[in-house]
């Protein structure tokens, strides 16, 4: 029995590889292969086509500076006025509309870029001329974003701004240092 186990223990051990391959997680983008443009997924798509802010204006919104989106969101608990409203609305309005713009031109990057692959006609020079395009598009998407920020935060009074940071749970509500423009000014 001895010489027996001697011969196949070994084999057994050599099998244990060849099952650790095939007990892999798929890719994080096989999900995307049946998307509309392969090479984004359904949400991100979405938010291009939406303009929503997909994050974007993270710094802005964790420094005091509130999104127009969440301020009309929360404008009873804001005690906004109807001047206050409209005028946050508009910039709502006006970044929604370049964002949008901005996101279809996006996507339509995306998809060449997509297409080049698919087609295998991708080459570095081709890759090169849309990335080269399609990375400012996107910093001026972001920018779209923040600068909404920066002009809702001048409509709101230090007071709604502090409200506002302690409503969206940013913990610390404590005005920024000097040169913070939302503690000292108020409605225009």
């Amino acid at each position: 029995m001895r010489p027996f186990l001697a011969a196949v223990l070994p084999l057994l051990f050599l099998q244990v590889p060849l099952v650790a391959q095939h007990d892999h997680e798929a890719s994080p983008y096989a999900h995307t292969q049946t998307s509309e443009i392969p090479t984004l997924n359904d949400d991100e798509i979405a938010q291009l086509r939406n303009g929503e802010g997909m994050g974007l204006a993270r710094a802005a919104e964790l420094n005091r500076y509130p999104g127009s989106k969440h301020v009309l969101e929360l404008d009873d608990q804001l005690g906004l006025d109807e001047a206050q409203r409209a005028l946050v609305a508009a910039i709502r309005s006006q970044m929604s509309g370049k964002a949008i713009v901005k996101g279809e031109e996006i996507l339509r990057a995306e998809q060449h870029l997509s297409e080049l692959f698919e087609s295998g006609a991708a080459t570095q020079a081709a890759i090169a001329c849309i990335t080269d395009h399609l990375g400012p598009m996107r910093g001026e998407l972001q920018s779209i974003h923040l600068n909404a920020h920066i002009k809702t935060v001048d409509i709101l009074t230090a007071e709604q701004v502090t409200h506002y940071v302690e409503l969206r749970g940013y913990g610390d509500a404590a005005p920024r240092a000097s040169g913070d423009s939302s503690t000292t000014s108020g409605s225009p």
